[in-house]
């Protein structure tokens, strides 16, 4: 068994996922397998008997590297999509796709489905995988282009959306709860509406729900809370809590998902905030999953945050698709790849149980 060094320890939140996959081990298809950050993280997956890897790359480079670094591809599948026997089928299955949902048919099949995050998703699609991760190699646009086909709800109303999981410990002894939290959007939509607002709150919660294992508080975030600032425009936030909790009541998941806004970040962590701003001598646990107004507002809070010392960050987690995927940084390290193979892997899990109806009619 290998040392792991360049891994942090597992924790409150990878542990669990960890031992939940060793129960049920899922196939990852890395779609950027040319990286020794994959492949380290491929041999631990295999040692810890929790996924079967399979890296999309060229398969002499792929060996060349592991041979170089001392690392075994011992139940690691290597895919060459322009050699791959599915290549004739998925082509076949894209064209017919696209000629349903009236694109007509593309005069580019072979290079599309040959590229990496398409053929990967191909493969989850048609039941050879289980879940995808890419962008260690990649912009983070090209990924998104990509997988932008396998839209679940391809209505504006509910996008694509990333979301990512932070592990603070700092946070945890200071506020109590889990220390776990779920960050949404931090990846896509610039200005979001009500009802996209809404969607992330609903589909996030969800989320965190199945992931913790435990009911969830959702916070709308806002530099006012419940008007207290009249200069800030809440307007939308305020909107998008009250349609995110009559869908909340519609599916009956008012025990399992809370969302409350709009509200400040200190009031959705810190009970004595929460005394103060919202309701007086109010015992509460800090928010679980944090709903953002904008994208800037998203990105400057995670990447802040996460310059703290010990801060652990996964994802970003794809959601609105119909396959459980996962968009990397390219300076991320491998316990980053590790733990995001992690989370994408127990979606898959979940995916049927959290979307029964996540079929694409077109394929």
């Amino acid at each position: 068994m290998s040392d792991w060094q360049g891994f942090a320890p597992l924790n409150d939140f990878t542990g669990p996922l960890l031992d939940n996959l060793k129960r049920h081990p899922k196939r990852v298809v890395f779609a950027e397998g040319e990286d020794v950050r994959v492949l380290r993280v491929a041999q631990r997956l295999v040692e810890e008997q929790a996924c079967l890897p399979m890296l999309i790359g060229r398969k002499d480079v792929i060996r060349r590297m592991a041979e170089m670094n001392g690392l075994s591809l011992k139940l690691v599948r290597v895919i060459e999509p322009a050699k791959s026997s599915n290549l004739k089928m998925f082509c076949e299955r894209y064209e017919r796709a696209e000629q349903m949902l009236g694109f007509g048919t593309p005069i580019n099949t072979i290079e599309i489905v040959s590229e990496p995050v398409h053929f990967a998703a191909m493969m989850v699609l048609y039941g050879q995988a289980d879940a995808v991760v890419a962008g260690n190699l990649k912009r983070v646009a090209s990924v998104f282009r990509a997988v932008s086909k396998y839209r679940q709800h391809p209505v504006p109303t509910k996008p694509l959306f990333a979301v990512s999981i932070l592990v603070i410990e700092e946070f945890k002894r200071k506020f109590g709860g889990t220390g776990i939290y779920f960050l949404a959007d931090t990846g896509v939509t610039a200005a979001p509406t009500v009802e996209n607002m809404a969607y992330y709150a609903v589909e996030v919660g969800k989320m965190a729900r199945h992931m913790l294992g435990k009911p969830v508080r959702v916070s709308m975030l806002s530099a006012s809370t419940n008007g207290s600032v009249p200069e800030v425009a809440a307007d939308k936030t305020r909107a998008a809590t009250v349609l995110a909790q009559s869908v909340i009541a519609q599916e009956c998941l008012n025990t399992d998902i809370t969302v409350e806004g709009e509200i400040q970040i200190d009031a959705a962590l810190s009970a004595d905030a929460y005394s103060v701003r919202v309701k007086p001598s109010s015992i509460r646990q800090p928010s679980d999953v944090w709903v953002y107004p904008t994208l800037d507002a998203a990105d400057i809070s995670k990447k802040l945050i996460c310059m703290m010392p010990s801060v652990q960050n996964y994802g970003l987690i794809l959601g609105g698709l119909l396959i459980p995927v996962a968009q990397l940084p390219r300076l991320t390290d491998e316990d980053r790849i590790f733990g995001t193979a992690l989370v994408v892997a127990n979606e898959a899990i979940k995916f049927h149980h959290l979307y029964p109806e996540g079929v694409a009619p077109a394929y």
